[in-house]
């Protein structure tokens, strides 16, 4: 029994270890100025969206309003992202913003982003590590049934234990304990998306958009949400629907998997939205399937703006950026 844990964790730990190893890429690489390619590194498909939804609402081209309906003033889109709204917008009957939302983070337009950032080696794909996620769970799942099955072995008294001194639980109970440590560790740590280079280039996009590099201008509302997150949005209309649409899909997202059902939820291996439902805290990583910096440098209900600190529900610390505190845990 504590060769096989030990063989496990050893095979589990070395494959998490290689398939978490970053490539090798150019620093002329890193940087990203476009508000998608940073909107994306920092909270994912959902954060591009709700960017491309504010930037269209504050120039007039959407409006939004309770509970939850997109409208088209002006059907005029300056790039793929804002077509892929519009394209959406015109197949959700009543403008309903989750599902609109929902359609959008799945468009070619903003899964191809996830696609460059990783060719530029600025995130993981997906699908890299898979395997060794699902052997994690399994491993915790049988060291947790192995510790219960002890259990109630040495409460029926079946486990033989006249012989020995010690009870039958507490002769495996260091297996399953590591058996559960270390598969939780390697499940954590392929929670990140971003790689080292992609963490950099977002703490770069957060220094270069601060309000003070701005001069106090006020920052437009695309780059102040792909930076902070739907929280920050200055219109409280928007900015409460667009938190209500986060919480709604992230409980459909729950409601599926409980059933075993994912296909609402996920666009496949090689998609880059996730069974969470497109929140921004699962991206961060506090969820599940996130990074560090990814969502909002933490969370769609907290707050990172342009530079600043990481506020409540994150799992980033407090008193340091997202792109510093969030960087050192992320990479999936």
């Amino acid at each position: 029994m504590y060769l096989a844990v030990i063989l496990s964790s050893l095979v589990l730990v070395i494959g998490t270890v290689r398939s978490r190893r970053a490539p090798r890429i150019r620093l002329v690489d890193a940087p990203t100025h476009e508000v998608w390619e940073i909107a994306f590194l920092a909270g994912g498909p959902g954060r591009v969206t709700d960017a491309a939804i504010a930037g269209m609402q504050e120039d007039g081209r959407l409006a939004v309003g309770g509970p939850g309906a997109v409208t088209v003033r002006r059907a005029v889109a300056h790039h793929p992202v804002e077509q892929a709204v519009l394209d959406a917008l015109g197949r959700t009957p009543g403008g309903a913003l989750s599902r609109l939302r929902g359609m959008v983070m799945r468009s070619p337009a903003v899964q191809e982003i996830g696609d460059r950032l990783a060719d530029r080696g600025l995130m993981r794909r997906p699908r890299r590590g898979r395997g060794w996620r699902r052997m994690a769970h399994v491993q915790v799942a049988a060291s947790a049934v192995l510790l219960l099955g002890g259990l109630l072995m040495t409460i029926t008294g079946t486990a033989g234990d006249d012989a020995f001194t010690v009870p039958f639980v507490l002769r495996i109970a260091p297996a399953a304990i590591l058996g559960i440590v270390v598969g939780s560790l390697c499940k954590l740590a392929h929670r990140g998306r971003l790689t080292p280079a992609g963490t950099l280039a977002l703490r770069a996009a957060h220094a270069a958009n601060s309000p003070g590099v701005v001069g106090g201008a006020v920052r437009p509302a695309a780059i102040v949400v792909a930076l902070g997150g739907a929280a920050l949005v200055a219109d409280a209309v928007l900015r409460q629907q667009l938190l209500d649409a986060q919480s709604a899909m992230t409980t459909a997202a729950d409601v599926s998997a409980a059933s075993g059902d994912t296909t609402t939820t996920s666009s496949g291996d090689s998609g880059w939205d996730f069974s969470d439902g497109g929140s921004d805290v699962s991206w961060c990583g506090s969820a599940d399937g996130g990074s560090g910096c990814g969502s909002s440098g933490c969370g769609g209900s907290s707050g990172c703006g342009g530079g600043s600190s990481c506020s409540s529900g994150s799992s980033c610390s407090s008193g340091s950026s997202c792109g510093s505190s969030c960087g050192s845990s992320s990479s999936d």
